[in-house]
């Protein structure tokens, strides 16, 4: 396989606002910026014991309340997003102690509820991993009943005035599931099909597509105000964004900036090559132990003294898999994002006792960390085969050893040595390729370099695809 790999660039970018080709810089976008809506995507399910389950209630009962006491406190005026919510946060993090015994009186509330804590129990014992449908079902049920807890006992504290209305049949709904024996039901069901868990799948995909379509409706016909966007956030969607937050726990944020291994696709060169007028950028690839990297300079650290520190560091080429569907992350068991004594305090202890979740990174830590990063880049290179003309290798930044989250953080420097050369677009403007020209030819005069190659794209009829030459009469002279 060669060692060179392709970059296609609008010329707005080269060379317009951004001056990438003038800085030699590389911006990592972040995956919701990508042309492929299941970037990321990981097949999260939830399977653990009774102490993982009621600490997830418990952490989405703290995550609700603290965006309740945003709403009090801003109403509309500032908005409020799922971001407001203290995923990484336990009981200990609350900024006072009123503020924690307060907490504190809601959480006894909420589960001095029996038929909560017998459906907990049940959730804890399913046979069959609890995916996302299946766990918006269990949230969403129990949400009106944890809304209730929390403003109840704001209003017996004076921070809301009484209420003329009460939701008296709040936990109506956690007591039906139960004294129906819901997931006993779906236990047998499955039984009965051999264990297949397709059936269980379907009925909670359904349900979900029904919530989906009467959220519409409901707001289509005005039964719910759509101005209203902190508290619709608070009453309505909070479950569904819980659900998505979770995985902030799981693994980094990450960005990237893709390359390719070929370059004579139209339809790349139409989409990426901004319809041909664009250029594509050859790079030369390092190569150690059979792996390829870039050597990119981007910050790798902070000094007390003088703030962020930057340096060049290899950036390996990750190759993307193009195949159908997703590996599965088991949730409770790749908790990495959290320093373990908060791990062990928020979900992995319960009244003394240990959580048998907790047993692989305990008993067997390097091969848990081993694990867990190959399924991080194993998620995070996976495409379905509708995009494999692509042909595409990644470069990855992780916010694991410090955040990437400001754009301008995302922006590498790569060695101007390892831009081997560009091709133009078959629809490249003659203006934009003689300031491509000057800014290369500045570059080399000022390191000696005669090397660099420039060529022409064009179609080739004898191969059917895009191909290009070089344009070997544009050559820089060693200046003596």
């Amino acid at each position: 396989m060669s060692n060179e790999f392709y970059r296609f660039r609008r010329i707005s970018s080269l060379i317009g606002e951004f001056e990438e080709l003038k800085n030699q810089s590389i911006y990592f976008a972040e995956p919701e910026s990508l042309n492929d809506p299941m970037e990321g995507f990981r097949d999260m399910y939830w399977s653990g014991d009774y102490i993982v389950w009621k600490n997830l209630f418990k952490h989405y009962l703290l995550c609700l309340e603290r965006l309740c006491s945003q709403l009090l406190i801003s109403g509309e005026e500032h908005p409020i997003s799922k971001d407001d919510m203290p995923i990484f946060c336990g009981e200990e993090d609350f900024p006072t102690p009123m503020y924690k015994e307060l907490f504190n009186e809601i959480l006894l509330s909420f589960f001095e509820n029996k038929n909560l804590i017998t459906l907990i129990k049940s959730i804890s014992e399913r046979t069959s991993p609890v995916r996302r449908d299946e766990l918006f079902f269990y949230l969403s049920n129990t949400h009106s009943f944890a809304l209730e807890v929390i403003y109840d006992k704001y209003e017996s504290k004076g921070l809301i005035p009484k209420r003329d209305i009460k939701n008296s049949e709040a936990g109506k709904i956690i007591e039906d599931l139960v004294s129906s024996d819901f997931i006993g039901m779906l236990e047998k069901s499955m039984f009965e099909n051999n264990g297949d868990e397709k059936i269980v799948s379907a009925v909670f995909s359904a349900q979900k597509h029904s919530h989906s379509q009467m959220d519409l409706i409901y707001r289509h016909n005005g039964n719910v105000d759509n101005d209203m966007k902190n508290r619709n956030l608070v009453v309505i969607e909070f479950s569904d964004e819980y659900i998505s937050q979770l995985e902030k726990l799981v693994f980094p944020e990450w960005y990237t900036a893709c390359f390719m291994s070929e370059c004579k696709s139209s339809s790349v060169w139409g989409h990426y090559g901004d319809n041909h007028s664009g250029a594509c950028l050859i790079f030369n690839a390092e190569v150690i132990a059979e792996k390829k990297y870039l050597s990119m300079k981007g910050r790798n650290g902070c000094s007390s003294s003088s703030g962020a520190t930057y340096g060049f560091a290899n950036r390996e080429f990750y190759e993307v898999d193009y195949k159908e569907g997703y590996g599965q992350i088991d949730f409770f068991r790749m908790l990495g994002r959290l320093p373990v004594p908060k791990l062990n305090s928020m979900w992995y202890s319960l009244d003394g006792k240990v959580s048998k979740c907790a047993d692989d990174m305990i008993n067997a830590e390097d091969q848990w960390r081993e694990n867990y990063w190959n399924n991080f880049y194993r998620d995070i290179t996976i495409k379905s085969k509708d995009w494999e003309y692509e042909n595409e290798h990644r470069l990855i930044l992780t916010n694991m050893l410090g955040s990437f989250s400001e754009p301008k953080d995302r922006s590498l420097n790569y060695d101007f040595q390892s831009l081997k050369g560009i091709i133009f677009g078959i629809k490249t403007k003659t203006e934009d390729k003689l300031e491509i020209i000057k800014i290369i030819e500045n570059k080399c005069r000022e390191i000696g370099r005669t090397d660099f190659k420039f060529y022409q794209a064009h179609y080739s009829s004898v191969e059917k695809c895009v191909n290009y030459s070089e344009m070997g009469l544009l050559k820089y002279k060693s200046v003596v």
